[in-house]
């Protein structure tokens, strides 16, 4: 599958000038109206959750050992296993993304908040898009927040109308912790977290009768620390056996899976879209083989942003099945929205620019969709320093370009745990095409307005173009933007003239050529 173009081009005679200052990321619009009511929204968050602890996208034909999760695996029978599910290497940046829609170079958060700035109430949130354009539901957020450490700050920054859990990043404990409820921390709450969590969960939504609901389900589990759970919720592991961090971090996700089975006993399960995923990969003292240790949560590998993404929903056709669209965690957004029978056009501010589309379209109908995935890591200070940097893969090529220059290219159909970096070696054509379409793409993934191209020219067989900045700019080319891939003018010279700076390509292809200038 070739890229599709960021950008439709600007036409210069039989030449053409694209420029790309971000990507036109695209919003579907399914119809809603012949719903009767709005249909409840359940969003459940498992943290510290990879692909690689899943029965679902894990075997153990791969020397995994998996606990049952009977409770999330039913969700499959009504709804799609997203294959190709990306999120960032840790939690806050993730949880951003879901609750605005926007990636972290548009918020800020691209780390856990611990190493970096907060979310702030400047940033517009799925909650204020509910009271905005979708009035009829009620909506509450309950467990691990994580995204500003104001006890009031799941209301005045979320938006949230009702919330109850932990602030912080990780519970000290999970039959000790401090719970905050509207404002309100409380120390010492012995009960445990994972079961106080759906205590709250079950309460709220049992008390809201026929009436419409979205409620986000942010566990704590199975994120350390790795403790030894009630008994009654992880039968399959007898205490006398939890000798080792893999037992006990598996008996934790058998009672989240417990627990979200006792969640899913008062939900109208005919009249509710069930999204489930995990924020981030496993950490690498419990990542399931063949993922490698190194290679886990805080980093831009897959062990650390494969995760589980599972959407039940009436909506969906012929359920029961996998769908391998690049689904980002920017496109959950967009995806609630339309669930609740609006849209971003008509619940965000014009001014707010969304990043995320609709995954509507892979509910109800069952091709994988053209798209790409994309991650980051700011790598502030901590582990995640020495791995910050950026990642994007289409339907089966990966770029990652770590911020000290290096980039490493992996071919995830042949070679899905990345043990082989295809730059090593000599590329084929068809690899270096796809190597640099991606490094072409991920220009597109920025705040960067873009060069101001002040004219352009085609003289003796050349094109030219000049920028009134005299930056680091580079020259690209394409034959044919609907299904070719753009490569860099490798041999194009640059002149810099004061303020202006003019690319000129000397050696363009026979008949026509597009252009873009990236930065």
């Amino acid at each position: 599958m070739k890229p599709q173009a960021p950008v439709l081009p600007r036409r210069i005679g039989v030449w053409s000038l694209a420029l790309l200052s971000m990507l036109a990321l695209g919003i579907s619009s399914f119809n809603f109206s012949a719903q009767a009511s709005p249909k409840n929204i359940l969003l459940i968050i498992a943290d510290d959750y990879g692909a690689d602890s899943s029965s679902l996208y894990n075997s153990t034909n791969n020397g995994a050992s998996l606990p049952p999760t009977p409770n999330i695996v039913s969700l499959v029978s009504s709804g799609v296993v997203f294959s190709r599910a990306v999120s960032y290497p840790v939690c806050s940046p993730t949880r951003s993304c879901l609750l605005t829609g926007q990636y972290g170079f548009r918020t800020g958060i691209g780390d856990v908040i611990d190493n970096g700035p907060s979310l702030t109430a400047s940033v517009w949130t799925l909650p204020r898009s509910f009271t905005n354009a979708a009035p009829a539901y009620a909506f509450a957020q309950f467990g691990k927040w994580h995204l500003n450490l104001n006890a009031n700050s799941p209301r005045n920054v979320g938006g949230w109308t009702n919330f109850a859990g932990s602030l912080a990043g990780a519970i000290a404990n999970y039959t000790n912790w401090s719970k905050t409820i509207n404002g309100t921390t409380t120390a010492g709450n012995t009960n445990y977290a994972t079961t106080d969590l759906v205590n709250d969960a079950t309460n709220w939504i049992s008390a809201r009768g026929t009436n419409a609901w979205f409620a986000w389900i942010a566990f704590n589990a199975p994120h350390t620390p790795l403790h030894f759970p009630p008994q009654n919720l992880c039968p399959s592991y007898p205490l006398s056996t939890l000798t080792n961090s893999v037992r006990q971090f598996n008996a934790m996700i058998e009672a989240m899976d417990t627990e979200i089975g006792r969640l899913l006993s008062v939900v109208d399960r005919a009249n509710t879209h069930i999204i489930f995923l995990g924020d981030n990969g496993s950490i690498n003292s419990v990542i399931q083989p063949p993922y490698p240790a190194s290679r886990s949560k805080n980093t831009l590998y897959e062990g650390g942003t494969h995760v589980p993404l599972i959407i039940s929903s009436p909506l969906v056709a012929s359920p029961n099945r996998t769908n391998a669209t690049p689904a980002n965690m920017v496109d959950i957004f967009p995806t609630i929205l339309e669930l609740a029978g609006t849209s971003v056009a008509a619940a965000v501010p014009a001014t707010n620019k969304i990043d995320g589309q609709s995954l509507v379209p892979a509910l109800t109908g069952t091709n994988a969709l053209a798209r790409y995935g994309y991650t980051e890591q700011f790598g502030t200070s901590g582990p995640t320093a020495a791995n910050a940097g950026r990642a994007i893969f289409d339907s089966r090529y990966k770029l990652i370009a770590f911020s000290t220059g290096v980039n490493e290219f992996y071919d995830l159909q042949n070679d899905p745990y990345e043990s082989t970096n295809l730059l090593a070696g000599t590329l084929t054509t068809e690899q270096s095409n796809y190597y640099n379409s991606l490094k072409f793409r991920l220009y597109g993934y920025s705040t960067n307005t873009g060069a101001f191209i002040a004219s352009s020219a085609w003289t003796n067989n050349q094109f030219s173009c000049t920028l009134t900045q005299a930056a680091s700019y580079t020259l690209w080319r394409c034959d044919d933007v609907t299904t070719a891939f753009w490569s860099q003018v490798t041999t194009a010279v640059a002149t810099t003239n004061g303020s202006s700076v003019t690319l000129k390509d000397v050696s363009p292809p026979a008949g026509r050529a597009f252009y873009s200038v990236v930065k």
